[in-house]
């Protein structure tokens, strides 16, 4: 399959919204996710699947990243959505309100009943408790499931959960999805924050889901982009202490060593090496 990039930020686009389509090709978004399910209503499904298709086929964006958000499997309109996935030439399809690893094995199996899609990745969102409960079965169902994704939104809606400003309510889902995806060597995508005309609130949302190890975040307006992208890459200073570690993990020919005072072992040279590799973005996931 081709390879694809590491992302750290992912913009919704409605896919029946010409105008927004357009306005997204010159977003500085490392993905576009073109919503065919949520953003759209239930009389524009059609219309979305062919809007898709006549932006996708005059698109500036050819060298970019497309993702689209298919219906979820039991719906009456996946069936339509899969059939039309090898007209548009996505890189990958977001399955949403997946349940189990068995949803995935079923839209793959779709997939493949429609026509060549080797190029397709899957990108599973966890939206529920029995997703997140299944997350690990999930992440590990295909070859082609590239990451895992958190909707937060549903999940609240499907558990109760009544969040205040911290969010420290969904610490367990985040972290558990968390575990699951780079466990299995995934990319892991957050949940968007849904305020954007407060820099500082989504600055702070970026920033927590870094911190628990996302490696992405969803984004529902252009003007978080930058953002996104600046919280998911490596601070210039970070860049400096990686280098100074390696640097003196290697000088000192052997397997713990001292930086300012502080210990240095292989777990501290791990992450060195992930924040260098970072600040190359983009860095090709392969199969």
């Amino acid at each position: 399959m081709r390879p694809l990039l590491t992302l750290r930020s992912l913009l919704f686009v409605p896919g029946d919204d010409e105008h927004k389509l357009m306005r997204a090709v010159h977003a500085p978004a490392d993905a576009l996710v073109i919503d065919w399910e949520d953003a759209v209503a239930p009389d524009r499904k059609a219309a979305a699947r062919c809007d898709t298709m006549a932006f996708l086929a005059s698109r500036e964006v050819n060298a970019g990243v497309v993702l689209v958000r298919v219906n979820p499997i039991h719906s009456p309109e996946f069936a339509a959505d899969i059939s039309h996935v090898s007209q548009v030439h996505a890189e990958a399809l977001v399955l949403s309100k997946v349940v189990s690893a068995r949803d995935v094995q079923y839209a793959e199996e779709r997939l493949n009943a429609s026509g060549p899609q080797r190029d397709v990745w899957l990108f599973p969102v966890i939206e529920s408790a029995a997703g997140l409960l299944n997350a690990w079965g999930i992440v590990n169902s295909s070859e082609r499931v590239a990451a895992l994704m958190f909707g937060a939104e549903d999940f609240c809606a499907d558990t109760g959960i009544t969040r205040g400003k911290e969010e420290i309510e969904l610490l367990y889902a985040r972290s558990a999805i968390v575990t699951a995806a780079r466990a299995a060597d995934r990319q892991v995508i957050d949940s968007p924050c849904l305020v954007f005309d407060n820099d500082r609130k989504v600055a702070k949302a970026a920033l927590r889901a870094r911190n628990l190890g996302f490696t992405g975040k969803l984004a529902i307006h252009p003007r978080q982009l930058g953002i996104l992208n600046k919280s998911f890459s490596p601070r210039p200073e970070q860049i400096r202490e990686a280098q100074r570690i390696l640097a003196a993990f290697a000088a000192s020919g052997e397997g713990v060593t001292a930086v300012d005072g502080a210990m240095v072992d292989e777990a501290v040279v791990k992450r060195a090496r992930q924040i260098l590799e970072m600040a190359k973005l983009p860095s090709p996931i392969t199969d």
